[in-house]
């Protein structure tokens, strides 16, 4: 029994010796993740529990009846200073899912300041909104329709060439805001840009404007706000008529000096035909002359002849 325990005995020490000592690693190992997880956690929770500030744009919203009233003088974007926790303000930077807007149910008509609010934020969030005010005017609502007009300038066309009548797609356009701005409307232009030479048809997209007497805008809505443009360019008939004229009267110069020549000719002919007769007749005299010549000095033979008989 004894031989039992005493035997192999430095193996069992060395066995119990690495045993103790891996225990010893596993339980410090533990520990320490626990101490760093937890640290972990408790940063993270500290980080979403700390204090956040975001300054951030929104768009303003009217609380009014705008079949009946138009509003102007407010901005149409304000500034929103938000604090709060670093998660709530993080999602609302985000998500944006609050409102900024104008509570005007209870004005009427004229000049007023009123004051900008927000809805859709928690108790824990705080905010500022810049400006915090806006000084706005309310007039009744007025529609009114109008022809559209068009500028654009002809000269820009190439020479021998013309623009003809502009063609759109509306001629007429509405215009909405206040009673006394649609009082102001002189007329509703559209700018047409044309290239400079221009040798074919002009088509483009051109923005609506409201004018006054002075030619100043007139800040009113315009439905529609842009229409589609055509003008026809083509060559001027009036050239292509002097081109036509020129011509004919080459062909008829042409002519004339062919019909020229032609007599000229026949002309020519003429007096060449007359000058060989001449010389036909020039030549028969001769002829006749020589004949009698011959005719001369045979009787003169002949006389000698009965002379010498004799």
């Amino acid at each position: 029994m004894k031989k039992l325990f005493t035997q192999n005995l430095g193996y069992r020490l060395v066995a119990l010796i690495l045993a103790v000592l891996l225990f010893a690693y596993v339980k410090t190992d533990h520990l320490t993740s626990t101490r760093i997880s937890g640290s972990d956690s408790n940063q993270n929770n500290s980080a979403l529990m700390s204090t956040k500030t975001a300054t951030i744009s929104m768009p303003v919203d009217l609380d009014v009846n705008t079949s009946k009233y138009v509003v102007s003088g407010y901005r149409e974007n304000v500034k929103v200073t938000l604090s709060g926790t670093s998660a709530m303000v993080t999602t609302l930077t985000n998500t944006r899912n609050f409102k900024v807007y104008l509570d005007l149910q209870d004005y009427k008509s004229g000049e007023h300041t009123v004051k900008y609010r927000v809805t859709g934020l928690g108790k824990d969030i705080k905010y500022k909104i810049n400006p915090e005010t806006a000084k706005i005017s309310i007039a009744k609502r007025k529609t009114k329709d109008f022809e559209i007009r068009y500028r654009y300038d002809t000269n820009m066309v190439k020479e021998g060439y013309t623009m003809g009548n502009v063609k759109s797609s509306t001629t007429n356009v509405q215009a909405t805001g206040s009673a006394a701005d649609i009082e102001r409307i002189s007329q509703v232009v559209a700018d047409i840009n044309v290239p400079s030479n221009a040798t074919e048809d002009i088509s483009a997209r051109t923005v609506l404007q409201a004018l006054d007497a002075n030619g100043n805008i007139v800040n009113v809505v315009l439905t529609p706000q842009s229409v589609n443009v055509t003008i026809p360019v083509k060559k001027s008939e009036t050239k292509a008529k002097n081109s036509e004229s020129t011509s004919d009267q080459s062909s008829s110069k042409a002519s004339s000096e062919e019909s020229s020549s032609s007599d000229a000719s026949t002309t020519s002919d003429d007096t060449t035909q007359s000058v060989a007769d001449a010389s036909t007749d020039s030549s028969d005299s001769t002829v006749s002359d020589s004949s009698a010549a011959d005719s001369t000095n045979t009787a003169d033979t002949s006389e000698n002849v009965d002379t010498q008989v004799n």
